[in-house]
């Protein structure tokens, strides 16, 4: 067994005397899932984490489109929290609750007698894109008439456009009264427990909650012409939906009952609540969740839903603890992903440490690109695709691996000061921090690079963050932690964070931020 991302000796036995509970986090991405074990114990308490089983999946070609493959997902997630399961009673730890994050938007519908009616589209089915356009010009205002609603960007994988593309395909399935659409994470709670719910931080990723009402916007629906009856009962992280149901907990070795607990199920939101900001002042930090995404944003108390938001590109996602996640969606790692793909396919091979030793070696701001380029996010042609943005932006052709890699790091770190700027100038929030949690903080180089091109200090979170604030939250919800405060205090107790100072801002990091500006499509 691994112990991931905290200085302690691997063992979850529990230290005599103190009372423990334990945690099973499923966290779900879209090309992988895992099962982590958390047991909380101490005084003050302290989490430790373990791996209990890691998987892959992709989503599978149908005539009617790409769609997720749940019969594996459900096998997998099963066979991690029978894992788990061994691991606690190993250990001699209690397990006490389970809860899954996954991705956004993608959902699934469940008629009364509980069978699914279809599979899951993935959210990269091209027919979402038109079925956006058909949506949008069928409300007045368009795009920025449903970001005043909603607070969250029209894009064309939204459920929204989903519901658009499946009614439109397949109007019949929307005929069986009393059915629920789940969104992923509640599918499996629902698969879990017996229980339907719709939580929160998922369903803001929708484009079907009000901002204002906090509820499912029905208005909004019945003016685009799409059907509500399936819509359910909203529920907040933390809540207790109800125990494992007995005859999947016996089958699972799980003690009975382990309570099905929903954790911030959007991956994201539970990451958030993982970001070690403890005692910090209100408005004095940002955080970035950096991996294939980078996320960055701030909590703000309520929505965000102005005009200069819309155009600056924010989202407005709901959070833990009543929080509005207001945030920026940035390319990320995906450009040097997609760079050692291409490099690869070229007979160049190198891992992604090598790459970041390059990038330190060439020259910086060189060339940079606006990571959020529409060519860019599509897989493929890296190498020609960062050659052609400099070509026609007249600036000098990267040429080696290392300047390759050093272009996407280095406009990575631009954006994110632009995206700090903008939010200091939508808000009333002066950043003096900015907590990175998430795969990327072992990108020495980018991190030295964020702190340089925003002037701030970053400060390194867990790279588990995810898994963390899932199997946290599920503790906040058992009452076995306070609040979410209290939450930051047991991840900041936990581990070591590490402090990376900015270097003194020089000519180049001004110069080059006024190129950045030039270069944005936000």
């Amino acid at each position: 067994m691994l112990l991931l991302g905290f200085p302690r000796p691997p063992s979850l036995t529990p230290r005599p005397s103190l009372p423990s509970s334990a945690h099973i986090a499923i966290d779900l991405g879209a090309s992988g899932g895992r099962a982590m074990l958390a047991v909380l114990d101490g005084e003050p308490l302290v989490v430790r984490l373990e791996e209990a089983h890691r998987f892959s999946h992709e989503p599978l070609d149908t005539p009617a489109g790409p769609v997720w493959d749940l019969t594996t997902l459900w096998r997998e997630v099963l066979t991690g929290i029978e894992a788990a399961a061994v691991m606690a009673r190993e250990a001699g730890v209690e397990i006490k609750s389970v809860g899954c994050d996954t991705w956004g938007v993608d959902w699934g519908l469940v008629e009364p007698g509980g069978e699914l009616v279809g599979l899951p589209h993935a959210y990269r089915d091209p027919a979402h894109a038109v079925a956006r356009d058909r949506v949008l010009s069928r409300i007045d205002g368009g795009a920025e008439a449903i970001y005043g609603r909603t607070g969250i960007p029209p894009q064309s994988f939204n459920t929204l456009f989903q519901l658009e593309a499946r009614h439109t395909a397949s109007p019949g399935i929307f005929a069986i009264d009393g059915s629920s659409l789940l969104l992923l994470p509640d599918l499996l709670h629902y698969w879990l427990s017996g229980v339907r719910a719709n939580e929160r931080t998922n369903a803001s990723t929708t484009s079907m909650l009000s901002a204002v009402t906090g509820d499912w916007d029905r208005e909004l629906l019945a003016t685009v012409g799409l059907p509500s009856a399936a819509l359910g009962k909203i529920v907040e992280p933390g809540t207790r939906l109800g125990p494992v149901r007995p005859e999947l907990a016996a089958s699972l070795g799980l003690p009975h009952p382990v309570a099905v607990v929903a954790p911030g199920t959007h991956d994201t939101a539970s990451a958030v609540a993982a970001v070690p900001a403890e005692g910090e002042a209100a408005g004095s930090w940002a955080y970035l969740s950096s991996g294939t995404w980078s996320l960055l944003g701030v909590e703000l108390d309520q929505p965000m839903t102005t005009r200069e938001a819309f155009e600056a590109g924010f989202t407005n996602e709901q959070g833990v603890a009543g929080k509005t996640r207001f945030l920026r969606n940035i390319a990320g790692l995906w450009l040097v992903q997609e760079l050692r793909r291409d490099l690869e396919r070229q007979g160049k091979s190198y891992e992604y440490a090598q790459l970041a030793d390059l990038a330190a070696e060439a020259p910086a701001l060189r060339t940079i690109v606006d990571p959020n380029a529409e060519d860019l996010a599509a897989p493929g042609d890296s190498i020609a695709k960062l050659r052609g943005h400099a070509d026609r932006t007249t600036q000098p052709i990267p040429e080696t691996p290392g300047q390759l890699a050093r272009c996407c790091l280095d406009s990575l770190a631009l954006c994110y000061a632009d995206t700090i700027e903008r939010i200091e100038s939508l808000t009333d929030h002066r950043i003096a921090t900015l907590y990175l949690v998430g795969g990327g903080v072992n990108n020495r180089l980018l991190n030295q690079l964020a702190a340089d091109a925003t002037g701030r200090t970053v400060k390194l979170g867990p790279s588990e963050a995810t898994a963390l604030g899932n199997a946290l939250v599920q503790a906040m919800g058992l009452g076995l932690v306070k609040d979410i405060e209290a939450l930051r205090g047991v991840v900041a107790r936990s581990q070591d964070v590490e402090v990376v100072k900015p270097n003194a801002e020089s000519a180049e990091w001004t110069t080059a931020k006024r190129r950045f500006r030039s270069l944005t499509t936000f």
